[in-house]
């Protein structure tokens, strides 16, 4: 969405993007990449073959729409439970995280809140994905 966002505006509607932070930047980068590879990884190994189109309606749509991609987690709080339920949804910390480091004056969520839940994510997918490979590979 981001390069659309930065190329494709109306005149004189371009977004001020400066980069807040370049460590909080990369590391969001990289473990966010590590989490989506192993959150895939997690699918593809617990998913039967034959039903991988169903993934795509059932998982990946809604995690996009509620991953706070087209606008900030802080948005969601007039619907305080949709807020909460959508913390399970690994893009959310991804996408404020890239927001916070991209745009710092719109709203996000804590730098310490966004980081422990990718870092950690990404431990507990990777944990997971790995065991469940290993599992499926072995049978």
């Amino acid at each position: 969405m981001f390069p659309a966002v930065l190329f494709i505006h109306a005149d004189g509607e371009a977004p001020q993007v400066n980069v807040d932070s370049w460590p909080v930047l990369v590391l969001v980068m990289v473990a966010g990449s590590l989490l989506a590879a192993s959150g895939g990884l997690l699918l593809g190994t617990l998913m039967n073959p034959q039903k991988v189109q169903m993934m795509f309606s059932l998982i990946l749509l809604p995690m996009t729409m509620l991953g706070c991609v087209y606008y900030p987690w802080s948005a969601l709080e007039s619907i305080p439970w949709l807020q909460y339920l959508s913390l399970v949804n690994p893009l959310v910390y991804v996408s404020e995280g890239l927001r916070s480091t991209l745009t710092p004056d719109l709203p996000h969520m804590p730098t310490w809140a966004f980081l422990l839940a990718i870092v950690g994510g990404t431990i507990v997918l990777t944990w997971a994905a790995t065991r469940t490979f290993t599992k499926r590979v072995l049978t």
